[in-house]
């Protein structure tokens, strides 16, 4: 009985407590001190990088890639423009500092979580390392056996080397998934933008443009007012893709598209997709050099099936739309996406593959902060059909309404008629104006049928409307609810109605190209004046460029003229040398046009 007692007191001996708790202790103690080396230097090196990230005095934060190691190189550029050495030092130091900015931008990001989640740690070991080191409550035995302070020790090493690799691991991920970022590799995200292209001031969440900035740049599909006129100066008149004569330069585009250029300040926009891909791309006004191209992905639209689309539609048919310090694009397959100027995504969305029988085709818009986007689709009955405000800065939507129309290809314009500002849209059946505040539908007329493409515009306070299977109309905007039968100020059915092209209006008179054929009506009553066969093709719509016609063939030859009531009197014609299908955008002293492969800038070296 002896020995069997000695063996049971042997089995329920009181370890001692306070052994393991010190090794616990002091393994937290190590934690903390490892933790808290580990955020005191990457906080270190995140203030460093910060002070990169932003220079300049005062409040003036000024981005890298506006940096004045570019400022010489463009002023000897404008002075020689044609040459190469030149151009290529501004593309590998542009490029050059971008990737740095992104770098720097993304160790900040995610160096700040890191940061939090080490100091985090910090805190949480010391306090435990803390409660520890106090004696423990006398507790009765409830151990089948004695600790063992050497399995605890090592136990509390493991523990520490754990942390320790732990936080290496972060470290090296932080830095890897920049550098990926570094490569062009952009997370989709929503955030704000810090700084703009233009004096590096913070963008406010409701900023936007002023109505002189817009009139002096080319933001949307033809133009401010997406009217396809011009008055700008010193546009030039001849040029001839052949010989080089006034094409300042040219640039190949990646990608396929439709879509027409925009222009803002020092920087044309585009896009172009194929079924698989789809991008966005910023060029130099001065040499022409490709300054980033930026891939449009969402994960939805990754893994869906591509939509179909007519081969002179493709896949980037929609032209984009800038307010100088964003740019946002769509595409056939749904995605819309938006840029900072500098090429940083700031937001990405998938609006659903659209049921289209030829291609997703209408344009961007922008009103104050939002981003304008028709999304018509199936036919009326289906009700799948809506036009929506995102949100500039976010691209979360700001209001979304329902449309009873089937689906189009007509490109939104924004009008002020009587103080009034309102959205048109064009489709079959309805001709509808919308509030672009709230989304509210102001009047509708029901005067549209088919396949409806023609981009309306507005003069003469009347909105004019087309379509080829309908008519050609002109109704005054200042109705409410249905208009059909009160506001439309007159119709015509029988001749000129344009299939694709958009309506030009040169206030006495309104020109519709049909195929191959140049027709004007009077703009007050829709009288037919005359009609011209051209012998050509159009898909670019026309323009009017102080006061002359200017009518982009396919084939990429522009027909000049003047227009009147008798008839059209060609002065030249201009041949660009490669297709094109898009319309053209305008500067002072330039003239953008897109061919099927390249981007060309028509202008003389004077700028006169």
């Amino acid at each position: 009985m002896a020995d069997n007692s000695e063996k049971a007191g042997d089995w329920i001996k009181t370890p001692d407590p306070v052994a393991p708790r010190m090794i616990w202790a002091r393994a937290c103690s190590r934690i903390a001190l490892i933790a808290g080396m580990f955020s005191f230097i990457l906080g270190g090196l995140l203030i460093v990088n910060t002070f990169h990230l932003y220079r300049g005095p005062g409040n003036g934060k000024v981005r890298l890639v506006e940096a004045r190691e570019l400022a010489p190189l463009k002023t000897a550029l404008r002075a020689d423009p044609k040459s190469e050495p030149l151009k290529q030092q501004i593309r590998d130091l542009d490029q050059q500092l971008r990737k740095d900015y992104f770098r720097r931008e993304a160790l900040a990001s995610r160096g700040g979580w890191i940061l939090l989640g080490s100091a985090a740690l910090f805190l949480a070991a010391l306090k435990l390392a803390r409660h520890l080191r106090r004696p423990p409550f006398a507790l009765p035995a409830i151990s089948s056996r004695p600790e063992n302070p050497v399995r605890g020790a090592a136990l509390a090493a493991k523990a520490v080397t754990g942390t320790a690799l732990a936080l290496a691991g972060l470290t090296l991920a932080l830095f890897w998934d920049t550098a990926r970022q570094w490569q062009g590799d952009l997370s989709i995200k929503a955030d704000a933008i810090p700084t703009s292209v233009a004096g590096g001031a913070a963008i406010d969440p409701g900023w936007f443009p002023g109505d002189g900035d817009l009139a002096s740049n080319w933001p949307y599909f033809r133009g401010p007012n997406g009217s396809g006129i011009t008055t700008l100066p010193n546009l030039p008149e001849s040029w001839d893709g052949e010989s080089g004569k006034n094409v300042l330069w040219k640039t190949e585009i990646g990608l396929p598209g439709e879509s027409s250029p925009v222009v803002w300040g020092d920087r044309v926009y585009l896009t172009g997709a194929t079924a698989k891909r789809r991008e966005v791309y910023c060029f130099d006004v001065v040499s022409g050099a490709m300054l980033w191209k930026e891939p449009v992905s969402v994960p939805q639209s990754d893994s869906a099936e591509a939509p179909e689309v007519m081969e002179d539609t493709g896949f980037a048919a929609s032209t984009a739309a800038t307010d100088g310090r964003r740019v946002f694009a769509i595409f056939a397959n749904g995605d819309v996406a938006g840029f900072s100027a500098e090429g940083k995504r700031l937001w990405a969305r998938n609006l659903g593959t659209p049921e289209n029988a030829y291609g997703h085709a209408a344009s961007l818009t922008l009103w104050h902060n939002r981003v304008i986007v028709v999304y018509d689709q199936a036919d009326a009955k289906a009700g799948k059909s809506q036009i929506m405000a995102l949100d500039a800065g976010t691209g979360e939507p700001v209001w979304s309404t329902p449309r009873k129309v089937a689906n189009s290809w007509v490109s939104p314009i924004l009008i002020k008629h009587q103080g009034v500002e309102q959205i048109i849209t064009s489709a079959d059946p309805l001709v509808i104006a919308y509030d672009p505040a709230t989304g509210k539908e102001l009047w509708q007329a029901k005067c549209m049928k088919g396949d409806v493409a023609t981009s309306p515009v507005y003069a003469n306070d009347l909105v004019y409307v087309a379509c080829d299977q309908t008519c050609i109309a002109g109704i005054q905007p200042d109705g409410s609810g249905d208009v059909t039968d009160s506001k439309i100020a007159w119709k015509q059915e029988d001749a000129g109605l344009p299939d694709m092209c958009s309506l030009l209006c040169d206030g006495p008179r309104i020109y519709t190209l049909v195929f191959g054929n140049f027709h004007a009506f009077d703009a007050l009553t829709g009288k037919h004046l005359w009609e011209l066969d051209t012998k050509a093709k159009f898909q670019a719509s026309p323009s009017l460029v102080n006061g002359r016609l200017h009518l982009l063939t396919a084939t990429g030859v522009t027909i000049i003229g003047e227009g009147g009531n008798d008839g059209f009197k060609e002065t030249g014609r201009c041949a660009l040398g490669e297709a094109t299908g898009a319309s053209p955008a305008f500067a002072p002293g330039r003239i953008y046009l897109r061919g099927k492969k390249h981007l060309f800038c028509i202008g003389t070296k004077d700028g006169k």
